[in-house]
This record gives structure tokens, sequence and C-alpha cells, in this order.
């Protein structure tokens, strides 16, 4: 064959696979065009700001899920940067960004980190963000606890453990007794540190927890470098200090590093590099990693609402190496799987397996050639050897009646000999008993001794073992054995072989329980002899005892009768005593009563638990002891309620002074413990014997006088008068049928119509109680809702009220009524309640009236004393639809920056201002609250609307809807249909 044939068969054998190949491509990339897969785009929305340590973890997990994958979406990011901004300001601005940037972009999904993202998407999700699924990180239990719609939405937990850290670092370092938990007071940071804080006590390791979020930079920095070895510095989340100055996380968490003299332990692993000693860490790679693959499962056709949340840990056990050598901890200290990270490079220490295998290895392969040259003689007489001591082991064990038993204590395997089983009944093998399982066999009442003897013989504490215990048989009886054995020690003391016998001694053990139980018999009888002739003798000696028992029992019982146990002081039988004492012997003298009540005690107890409250029932007392001058003696008359005796008091003006000391007295604050607590307390006088000559008329006048104290506002005195007891027997008299109101029928409510001035029509009804009493009559609102509230039964009356008035609207909805709306007010009382929110939700779905159409009425004093607990509440109500109305909106204490923190919907005007409308700076207030609550985004409602003037000067100034006598005044239940037709057929 030629060489141009030869080259022309290799040409042809290249081109064939090079057309096939072409082919196939082409094809590919055709049938990729005809069938292209639409693109699927994820925007991820950060809550702070790019260059942020924790983001730009998150971040690059996110983006490593997503990106190494064949068919990558598409990846948008934006930053809120709510951390250095958190306003009303760039969130609209940040609003506006993502509408303008996102109207033509087709959202597949988005991912959030941290709380602000996330609020964020799910508020807009429907009108900026295609309805897209929503996959969180960077959220605590709380926050997720908190959400309230779970739609379309996972994502992944951030965990805040501290216990895995301070586990940690008590091995370290046992000795530690206190932890100076570091965060600062944003609402992030406060929940971050009330979490760690319950952790640690949840611990139960006896750690004294010590914040520092009251501290400004310097104090902090002062504070760690004073600290001693029994203490430790943990780390959360830290911008900004107590002073309000922005702190950059990374040089503050150096310089704190290099000035404490403990070790600063972090919660967050961004700390590391940054001071951070280590410590269980919680990585934002980690987390935007997994959801990242969360968003994938969604990308890939999965709903999200059905995708479990991730609650596993995000964390990772990492110590940073300079650290541990800075307080002279050595690595192989460490937890087990610990990272060390900037551990400086030694070749030895990086390749120490291989270098120390080769050594091995090589003086092994030496040592095995010379040994097997030794052993291939000593083999040849070992196996001659061992063969005869086979035999003659062989012939002792069968031809004795005895056990042989042997323990390998390297392998720690057991053997026994073949008679073992034969007097027990099991097959060898049958109960795992060459590994220890023999030992399930030995009665429970004998495993602890024999146990206890096979101890102190490996101890070298007995010359042999010897011990004698039951065992259980196939059958289920057990047998005696006494047991005998040695152990072989090595030279250096350690155990090789542990072996001996073992006897079946059943039958002597019956014979010595025969005898035992005929010894026990005879002393027995001779027992009882001496104890007849002694009898005597004890009954006499048992006389005189109890009669010194008796006496000393007596004055227990008293001091027990007549003493409060928790504060020692006196108590009510004590006091009753004592001032019947005082009566009978100053009959012409002069004194006071004076009865203290803690002020807002229950609250206290309520939220720092009964044991605070405990310890500060007893501050009070000693503090008050601390007041005695001779003429005063002390009492604690029940729960929080204290009786001073004041004798031979020079009159009143006397008693004033001592009263107003006693005020003065309460104002210095109590220290418990790291807490400092500031009460106050409510006085009530009666003097003697002006205000009674007996103890009950003193003790019921002084209890009044204390009552009208709290009325009066709290933290005063009032000294008992006649007027008093009137006031006091009307108000029992209200609240004794006010208890059965409900259950007997006699309350009902009215509604006043609330109407729309741009249309005219019938916007809803305001519901408005009335109490028609079989005893009393109509008793007016404003002197039952006081009393409702001062004995909490404000909570079932409001229950009543709402439920009723939601199912009245539900009613009219029904008769062809849609849309009107019912506006209920709302108590303070029931604002407190942990259940306030469930027990609104479940009105409504009970009624079956939808939540757009329920008004809640709240005034501005709610939000004075617990502005947080009641915000929150009535923000999840808004978010539900429910609408919140301020009533009597200019008579109250708020300020323009502090109604705008207000989880409201509408600004109702006080009638008050309707009233004089006519004169121009009513005019004008009034036309300015509607401009100031349009501006807000609020609607704005004008009550005590009653004549024609004042409703034309409301549609001027646009306000949205009145009430008042000039529309109608408030109409009984059974009227409100026929009003309502009556107005649409006029």
């Amino acid at each position: 064959m030629s060489v141009d044939h030869i080259h022309l068969r290799l040409l042809r054998s290249l081109l064939l696979p090079l057309f096939i190949l072409l082919y196939i491509t082409g094809a590919a990339d055709s049938a990729a065009a005809a069938g292209e897969p639409p693109v699927r785009n994820v925007l991820v929305l950060h809550s702070y700001q790019k260059g942020f340590d924790w983001t730009d973890e998150q971040s690059a997990g996110i983006e490593a899920g997503l990106k190494n994958t064949p068919d990558s979406p598409v990846i948008y990011t934006e930053y809120m940067d709510w951390k250095r901004y958190p306003s009303q300001e760039n969130l609209e601005h940040f609003y506006e960004t993502i509408k303008f940037k996102y109207q033509k972009v087709q959202i597949s999904a988005v991912l959030t980190t941290d709380d602000a993202a996330l609020t964020f998407a799910m508020k807009y999700r429907h009108e900026l963000l295609n309805d897209a699924p929503i996959i969180f990180s960077g959220v605590n239990e709380r926050g997720f606890g908190s959400l309230p719609d779970l739609n379309h939405i996972t994502g992944v937990i951030e965990k805040i453990d501290a216990a895995p850290t301070l586990r940690m670092a008590l091995e370290l370092n046992p000795s530690i007794k206190k932890v100076y938990v570091l965060y600062d007071r944003s609402e992030s940071g406060v929940s971050t540190g009330s979490m760690v804080k319950e952790q640690i006590d949840a611990m139960h390791q006896g750690l004294e927890v010590i914040p520092m979020d009251r501290l400004s930079l310097e104090q902090i920095k002062a504070t760690a470098s004073s600290l001693t070895p029994d203490s430790i510095v943990l780390m959360t989340t830290y911008y900004s200090d107590a002073t309000g100055r922005i702190v950059e996380f990374d040089k503050f968490a150096s310089e704190l590093g290099r000035s404490s003299s403990v070790p600063v332990y972090h919660i967050y692993d961004f700390g590391l590099n940054h001071g951070a000693f280590g410590g269980s860490l919680i990585s934002g790679r980690i987390q935007g990693q997994t959801a990242a693959a969360l968003a994938q499962r969604v990308l890939q056709g999965e709903d999200a609402g059905r995708i479990p949340v991730v609650t596993d840990s995000t964390l990772r056990s990492v110590f940073d190496y300079n650290e541990l050598k800075r307080f002279n901890i050595a690595p192989d200290r460490l937890p087990e799987g610990s990272e060390i990270i900037n551990r400086p490079f030694s070749f030895y220490q990086t390749y120490k397996v291989l270098v120390l295998s080769v050594v091995a290895a090589f003086i092994m392969l030496v040592t095995f050639i010379l040994v097997l040259l030794f052993y291939v003689q000593l083999v040849k007489r070992i196996r001659s050897n061992l063969e005869k001591s086979n035999e003659r082991f062989s012939l002792a064990t069968y031809g004795s009646d005895a056990v042989i038993w042997d323990v390998d204590m390297t392998t720690m395997l057991y053997y026994f000999s073949d008679s073992w089983y034969e007097l027990l009944g099991y097959e060898r093998g049958e109960i795992n008993e060459s590994r220890g399982g023999w030992r399930e066999l030995v009665h429970p009442e004998d495993a602890g001794e024999e146990d206890r003897l096979r101890t102190q013989h490996l101890e070298g504490r007995s010359s042999y073992y010897y011990a004698e215990y039951r065992m259980r048989c196939k059958s289920g009886e057990y047998k005696w054995f006494q047991a005998r054995g040695k152990v072989l020690r090595s030279a250096g003391g350690g155990y090789i072989r542990f072996a001996g016998s073992m006897v079946d001694v059943t039958d002597r053990k019956g014979v010595e329980s025969k005898l035992q139980l005929s010894y026990q018999e005879l002393e027995s009888t001779y027992e009882e002899l001496t104890a007849l002739q002694d009898e005597l003798l004890e009954q006499y000696n048992k006389v005189v005892e109890n009669q010194a028992l008796l006496q000393v029992s007596e004055e227990k019982y008293r001091l027990l009768a007549y003493n409060d146990v928790l504060s020692g002081l006196p108590n009510r039988l004590s006091l009753s005593e004592a001032l019947k004492q005082f009566i009978e012997e100053h009959a012409g003298g002069h004194a006071a009563l004076f009865f203290l009540d803690i002020d807002n005690f229950k609250y206290i107890n309520d939220t720092m638990g009964h044991t605070f409250g405990d310890e500060l029932l007893v501050k009070v007392g000693e503090r008050l002891l601390g007041r005695s001058d001779g003429r005063s003696r002390h009492f604690r008359f029940g729960g929080d309620e204290f009786v001073i005796l004041f004798k031979d008091a020079g009159g009143t003006d006397e008693v004033i002074r001592y009263a107003e000391a006693l005020v003065q007295g309460f104002k210095e604050p109590f220290q418990l413990n790291a807490s400092v607590v500031h009460i106050s307390a409510s006085i009530g006088i009666a003097e003697y014997p002006e205000n009674g000559v007996n103890a009950e008329e003193l003790l019921k006048n002084a209890d009044i006088a204390m009552y009208k104290a709290k009325q009066a506002g709290k933290g005063g005195y009032v000294i008992y008068g006649q007027e008093m007891q009137r006031h006091f027997d009307e108000r029992m008299i209200i609240e004794k049928h006010l208890r059965s109101a409900i259950s007997n029928n006699e309350l009902s409510l009215h509604y006043q119509p609330l109407v729309d001035t741009g249309s005219g029509e019938i916007w809803g009804f305001e519901a408005l109680i009335r109490w028609n009493s079989p005893v009393l009559g109509f008793v007016s609102p404003l002197s039952f809702i006081r009393i409702a509230e001062d004995c909490r039964l404000i909570v079932p009356v409001g229950e009543w009220v709402l439920r009723a008035a939601c199912r009245f609207t539900r009613d009219l909805h029904n008769q062809g009524n849609e849309g009107y709306h019912i506006s209920v007010n709302i108590s303070v009382i029931q604002l407190m309640q942990e259940d306030f929110t469930d027990m609104v939700l479940a009105v409504l779905r009970d009624t079956g009236l939808a939540p757009e159409y329920l008004e809640l009425e709240i005034t501005e004093s709610i939000f004075m004393g617990s502005f947080e607990a009641i915000s929150s509440k009535l923000e999840a109500l808004k978010r539900m639809g429910i609408g919140i109305a301020l009533d009597d909106f200019g008579t109250g204490y708020s300020s323009l920056s502090y109604l705008k923190q207000l989880p409201i919907t509408t600004l109702k005007i006080d009638k008050s201002f309707i009233d004089n409308i006519d004169t121009p700076n009513h005019r004008s207030l009034a036309s300015s609250i509607v401009t100031i609550g349009h501006d807000m985004g609020l609607n704005v409602t004008a009550e005590g609307v009653e004549t024609p003037e004042q409703l034309a000067f409301l549609e001027r100034t646009r306000c949205d809807k009145i009430q008042g006598y000039y529309i109608s005044k408030p109409i009984p239940e059974k009227e409100v249909a026929g009003w309502v037709a009556e107005r649409r057929a006029g």
C-alpha cells in the first residue's frame, strides 16, 4: 500500500468523528434555541450596608450557593443600609429605588438577610416583588415567632445560643463566676442580650450575669481591663454605646480585645481577627449557603411555604491562636473538632502524621526482620509446651467440681469453663458472657457488693478476691456461687490477667439460712424479755421529755402564729392583739394607724417573678423597721400591705409629718442583687380615737383612706374622713351589682352613627355601653367604668361589648348593609392582658366579622405606662387590617414626634375643640389637627358635631368622618335598622 493511500485513510478516520461532533452540537444548539428555559431572577435584599462583615459573609454564602450550579439564576443585590440609617426617609428612598429598578424585572424569588429586609419584603411583596416566594436568613427565633404571615415563606433561623460558648469557657477555666455581657441598646441588641442572659441562667451553673449596655465605650474598656481571672466578656452585636455614639464594630472589638484582662468571647464569627478569643460562633457564610440551598429548591418548583424552616445550628467552633497564646492556653485543651486560625506554619506539625509514620515504619521493618528470625525458632518450642499445658488444663477443668474463669485484662474478654454452662443451663455465647454479659445474671441485691470486692482487690487493697453471690439460671431460679481469684500484674503495676474459680454453694447457703432463722428467733425472744424489763423506765423518761418538748412546741407555734414567715414582722393576728391591748391601756391617749399598700406590686410580681417580689417585701419590711423610733410598731398585714401603729402621737400635725417621712423614705430605690427598683406606697391613716375606738373600725377606716390615696394618684397619703365612708359604700354597692350584670343580661349597647363627610354616607357606628340595674336603675358609664377598671371587671365586660358589637355589625351586613364599620372603646386594663390579641381575633372568628370592619378606640394615656408592650399588640392587630383610632386627641400628653410612633389609623378630635369652633383660636387649632392627621396618612374623625355651622366648617377642612347629635344621638340596638332605613328614604 502506498503512502498516499495511508494518508487518505487516516484523513477519513479523523474527519468522520469531526462531522458527527459538529452534527450533534448543531442539533443541541437548535434544541436549546427551540426550548430555551425562561430566565430566573433572584433579588437579594440586605438589611445592612456593603462592607459590613456580617452582611458580606451572608452575601458570599448566597452567591456561592446560587452560582455554583449548572442553571444558576440572575442575581440582583440591594442594600437597605438600615444599621446606619434606620429612618422613615431611608425606607421611602429604598422603596422608590426598588420600584424604579425592578418594575420590568420578573422576580422569581427574594432572599432577605436580617429583620429589616424581611419586614420590607413581606410588606411590599405584592406591590413590588411579583408575589415572589421569600427565603430569609439572619432572623432569630423571636423575630420568626412574630411573623404574622408564613404564606410562601421559608428560611434559616439564626439560633442564638450562648450555652455552647459558656460550656467551652468553663472547660478552659472552671473558676469562672462572672460573665460580662456586651450588647447595645437597639431593639435587636436588647432582644439578643435578653436571650443570652436567659440562656446563661438556664444553664444553672451559678454564673453572675453583668450587663454592660449602659456603659460608654471608655467605661467598657476600663472595666474590661480591670477584670479578675474569674470573669469573661461575652460580646454579641454592638453598634452604639449608652451615649448613642455610633461604634465601628471592627475597630472597637479590636481595642476591647487588646485592653481586656480576660478572654473576650463572641457570638458571631465576624469578630474573628478583631479581638475575638473564640467560641461557638454563628457563621453568616453558612447561613447564606443554607438559604441559597432553600432558594434552589424553590426555583426548581417547590412551594416555599411547604419547605420546613431550617433550625439546625449554623455554628462553627473556632479560636484565635494569638489569643490562646496571650492567655497561656494550650491548643490541645480546646474541645474536640475546634478550628484554630492564625496558627504559625510548622512542617513537623503540618506533616506530623506522615513523619512519624515513616519513622515508625522503618523501625518496625527492621525490628520485624530481627524478631522474625528469633521467633522462627521460638515458635517451635512454644507450640510443644502449649500442647502439653492445654492437656493439663483440660484434665484439671473436667476433673474438678469448680468452674474455672479467666479475664484478659487487655481486651476484657471473659472465659468460663464448660462446668459453668452445665450448672446454669446456657449455651456458650448465648448471653454474650465473654463481653461482660454474665453480669446481667448476678442477683440485683448482690451485684453492688460483688463489684466492690472485685474493685478492692484490683486496687490492691486485698490480697485475693473472694465473694459470694447469686446467679440466675436459664430456668429462672438463682444459685449461690463462691468465687475466688487473683489478678496478675506487670512489672509496672498494670493488669495482665485476672483468673480464679467458682464453686456452687447453694446447698450450704440453704443450711446457713435455716440456722440464721433459728438464731434470729432466739434473739428476738431474748430482746422481748429485755424490753419488758426496761419498758417502765422508758415510759417514765418519755413523760419527762414530752413535758419539755410541749413547752418548746408551744413557744414555736406561738412564734409562727404571731409572726410573718417571709419578713419576720408581726402578722395580722399580732396586730389585732396589739391594738386591743393599746386601746385597753390608753383609753384617753392618742394614736394613729398607717395602712400602707405598695403601688403596682402585682405588675412587679408578674414581670420580675414571685421570688423577686418576696425579696422586695423583705426589703420593705427592713426599711420600715429602720424608721422605728420606739413609739411605732410595724406589722405585715398580708400580701403587699403593711401596717404601722404610731403610739402617743402628739396630734394630727405630728401624724402628717410622720406620713410625709414615710412617703419620702419610699422614694429611695431598693437594691436587689443586680437590680435597682423604684417603688411608691399609698398610705391610708386612721386616728385614734377620732376615726375609731376599736381595732376593727381603725383597720377598716385606714383601708378606706388607703384606697382613696390610690385614687388620688398613688405614692401619697390620705387621712380618713366621714365622706370617704359614704363614697366607699357607694362604690362597693356598684361593684357588687356590676359583678352579676353580664349574667343577668343587664348590659346593653347603644350605637352612635359615624358619617363620611365626602359622600354623606354612613361609615359605621360607635358602640356605647349602657347599664340598667333592677336595683340601682340606669347607672352612668362615667360611674361604673372606672370601678370596673379598678376591680378588673373591665376585662369580661370589655370582651362582652366587643363580641356584642361585632355580632351586631355582622347582622347589619347580612341585612344588606354591607360595608358598615363598628368602633369599640378599649381600656388599658384589657390591653395589658397577655391574651388580648388572641381574644380580639377569636371574637372576629366566632362572630364571622372581617377584620377590616372593626376599629378599636384607645386614648393617649394608654401608651404612657407601657408603650412597647401595648404598641406591639396594636401593631399586630393593625397588620391584620383592624383600624386603631386615637380618641380625645388634643387633650392628652403626646408630642408630634411621639405620635408618629403610635400604630394608629385614625385621629378623633375631642368634642371640646368642636364646641368652641366659632372662636378663631379653636377654629385654627381644629383645622391644624385635620391637616396634621392627613399629612401623617391618618383619617380624622370629629366628635360632638351638633350644628350645621360645625358641619360646614369640618367639610371645608376635609375632615373624613363626623359623629354627634347633629347626625343622631346614640341609638338602642333594636332601633338602628329603622334609623338606617329612614335615613336612606330621606
